[in-house]
């Protein structure tokens, strides 16, 4: 089930975008506007952003979404990472940095996903 939450790691505060093993587009869409919500509250160039996107159903729709979602987040966004990068969302999350124009991070585990991002 997909959530959005905050969390604070050496002493950093980030946004976790938790889509993982969704199973559905409908939850994933309503995770986005959850984090649209808690993201648009904060200062320009201010978030620290994870999205773990492991095992998370995605269709045309849903990738339309996360398009437009991550396009929306970037003037807040002061650094973000992904987790579960691999296979057919390899080639989303290539689209996904084209369109944005800005770097988003890939790791393999949430705790050096976490560390990077504290590290900004």
């Amino acid at each position: 089930m997909g959530q959005v939450s905050t969390v604070t790691h050496k002493g950093a505060s980030i946004v976790k975008v938790d889509l993982s093993h969704t199973s559905s587009v409908e939850e994933n869409l309503e995770t986005l506007e959850q984090a649209k919500k808690l993201i648009r509250d904060q200062p320009p160039g201010s978030v620290l952003l994870l999205t773990d996107v492991t095992k998370a159903f995605f269709n045309a729709k849903g990738i339309s979404a996360i398009k437009d979602w991550s396009s929306f987040n970037t003037p807040y966004v002061k650094a973000s990472a992904v987790l579960g990068v691999s296979g057919i969302y390899r080639i989303v999350y290539e689209a996904v940095v084209k369109l944005v124009g800005r770097e988003i991070a890939c790791f393999d585990s949430e705790e050096q996903a976490l560390d990077w991002l504290a590290a900004r």
